[in-house]
């Protein structure tokens, strides 16, 4: 039975292995979220004073030994911010998933329409053979009859071997497309033969300025969202680096000549005179104005593409059908009347496989406009990030009977929906 295209990419989603390593991304990435929430670990020292001197400090009479617990206390919001980032990255690390689910379910349908252009390749190859061995035993023919020349019906023969060998190749090139797709849920042999498809149903394009509306959802500057919002937890980080941390300790003192014991409290804090991470916080600030400016030009030139992507759409499809409603018509009809012609010494044998050839240029030119108009169409579906038609839609929850190795929803979503 042949595979169909939400088969495929059902099979894409839940075995390609740049798709399946994701979920160790996003633990790995949860993980430093918790990391980043931990408090620094108290400190316990031991400190022996009065030993080893001198005098009465000779020895160990006159010991005093403190037992000191001191724990850091990180002002400024550290511990906070320090979460606030490593939760900004857990959303980027989905925010890259959706960019990728995106490139790897486009190459799937890409692939897809190899086998699907492959196997119409076949069937020109096989019409083309059918033709030169027609052609060949007309010829023949002739040639017992006197009417055609030895030469005509070596030349015959000659178009024989070459479509035979056309058809070789066509079946060489369809197994080869077989393995690549294969090869996007990580297997090596294809349990397919077929894929089903029509490459000649052309939809009807939405118009441009809808398609220049869905701009907004495209994978590549959905991730600057997440990614302007973990720069600015970052600069915020790196600010508080800034401000200068707390260290409190408690301790006892047992002083060895009296005997006695008394409690020890300590207070202390660098002064901020030098170093108040001022050039980390440049450097932050720097790298959120260089992702502004990224997002920008990324924004200018993905409208430029998708522009020129629509356009050579529309050239596609209209070569497409005319190819097909007009030219095609009219070469097979060419082709026939030469050959009857032909059988009746009307026409010479240049001229039927002049139009031998000019048919089959025009299905095949048909065919590439065709395959490239959903070639293209698959692309401008990848960088819009939107099912525009339907037909070869890539949007989540439209590929049924698939699992995703996980489902990914990054935080800002969560607050733009209210959810918790």
């Amino acid at each position: 039975m042949p595979l169909s295209l939400n088969e495929a990419l059902a099979y894409t989603l839940e075995r390609h292995p740049e798709l399946a390593q994701f979920s160790y991304r996003r633990r790995a990435a949860e993980a430093r979220e918790l990391q980043a929430g931990l408090i620094p670990n108290p400190e316990l020292a031991v400190e022996v004073e009065n030993i080893g001197g001198s005098g009465r400090f000779a020895g160990t009479d006159s010991a005093e030994a403190s037992l000191v617990l001191s724990q850091l206390i990180e002002l400024g919001g550290k511990r906070g911010q320090r979460e606030e980032v490593a939760r900004y990255r857990t959303d980027l690390v989905d925010s890259e998933y959706q960019q990728v689910r995106w490139q790897v379910l486009a190459e799937t349908v890409r692939r897809f329409l190899g086998i699907a252009e492959a196997q119409e390749q076949i069937q020109l190859a096989s019409l083309s053979l059918e033709l030169a061995k027609e052609s060949r035993e007309t010829i023949r023919k002739r040639t017992q009859a006197g009417t055609a020349s030895d030469a005509s019906l070596q030349r015959s023969a000659i178009l024989v071997t070459r479509a035979e060998l056309a058809v070789d190749s066509a079946h060489q090139q369809l197994a080869s497309a077989r393995v690549a797709l294969a090869a996007q849920w990580g297997e090596s042999e294809p349990n397919f033969e077929q894929v089903h498809a029509d490459l000649y149903q052309l939809v009807e394009l939405p118009d441009f300025n809808q398609i220049r509306r869905q701009l907004e959802n495209a994978p590549q500057l959905s991730r600057y969202i997440t990614e302007k919002r973990l720069r600015e937890a970052e600069l915020q980080l790196a600010q508080t680096r800034g401000r200068q941390d707390l260290r409190i300790g408690v301790g006892v003192k047992q002083m060895q000549e009296t005997d006695d014991h008394a409690f020890t409290l300590s207070l202390s804090m660098p002064i901020g005179v030098n170093d108040r991470n001022q050039g980390e916080v440049r450097a932050r600030r720097a790298e959120y104005e260089q992702l502004a400016l990224e997002e920008k030009t990324t924004r200018v030139h993905l409208m430029a593409r998708i522009q020129r992507l629509y356009q050579e759409l529309e050239v596609f499809r209209s070569t497409a059908i005319r190819l097909r409603g007009e030219a095609l018509p009219s070469a097979r009809a060419a082709f026939e009347s030469i050959r009857r012609g032909y059988q009746e010494g009307l026409y010479s044998y240049l001229e039927l496989v002049d139009a031998g050839r000019e048919r089959l240029a025009v299905e095949s030119d048909a065919l590439k406009a065709a395959v490239n108009f959903h070639q293209t169409l698959v692309t401008l579906e990848q960088l819009t990030g939107t099912g525009l038609t339907g037909q070869w839609s890539l949007t989540p929850n439209s590929i049924d009977g698939a699992t995703e190795p996980y489902e990914p929803q990054p935080r800002y979503i969560k607050e733009q929906t209210g959810e918790s």
